[in-house]
């Protein structure tokens, strides 16, 4: 009969007069399941039909932070560790941390880095269907998110226009940018560059006291 903290609790129970004391209902992180059973299909299927390639891994825990470089990174260095944080040192690290917080009945929060490689030129839309807005609001969909920047994101409000823009050029035919502060996306639409973006997640609301 008490509302836990941080919790959907009160306004599950405010907004359909239904509260899920067993564990959150579909306020629960376990409701994902069906979110990462879909999106393993449909990244088998981009990368089968569309050679487009899809990648995450945990860059933040805490204040421990992996400074490496996006483009080495694969999906067997981030399998390889269990955080998912391909840098073996930093991941060592991020370990000892949860485990530290964990033994004292706490959690700790996260940054997740997403890269998406050989993405074709022309998708999303420019006003309403931004494709950044639609990434944005597919990662603010899961339980504890709480932040989602693209491109150089916050960072960029530290740079002039001139340091910020992408220059363009061309290679036998193809457009590329010499930068990538954009992101991968401009006026809304995938400019063909690789797109990458971070998702904060707030430590999990449910403490041991």
């Amino acid at each position: 009969n008490l509302y836990r903290p941080s919790h959907a609790d009160y306004t599950y129970a405010a907004k359909y007069g239904i509260r899920d004391w067993r564990g959150g209902g579909r306020a629960s992180a376990r409701v994902t399941l069906a979110t990462v059973a879909a999106g393993a299909i449909a990244q088998k299927y981009l990368r089968e039909k569309a050679g487009v390639e899809f990648l995450s891994y945990v860059e933040q825990i805490g204040d421990i932070r992996t400074d490496i470089d996006e483009a080495t990174v694969t999906r067997e260095k981030i399998e390889a560790q269990i955080t998912r944080c391909p840098d073996t040192i930093i991941s060592q690290k991020m370990e000892a941390l949860i485990h530290e917080v964990r033994t004292e009945g706490d959690s700790v929060g996260g940054l997740v880095r997403g890269i998406i490689r050989h993405v074709p030129v022309g998708l999303g839309e420019p006003v309403f269907d931004k494709l950044e807005a639609d990434l944005a609001k597919a990662m603010l969909s899961l339980p504890a998110s709480k932040g989602f920047e693209i491109g150089s994101g916050f960072g960029g409000v530290l740079m002039t226009g001139r340091q910020h823009n992408d220059p363009f050029r061309a290679r036998r035919g193809q457009v590329y940018t010499t930068t990538n502060f954009s992101g991968g996306i401009q006026g809304g639409i995938s400019n063909g560059q690789p797109i990458f973006f971070r998702v904060a997640f707030k430590p999990v609301a449910t403490v041991m006291h």
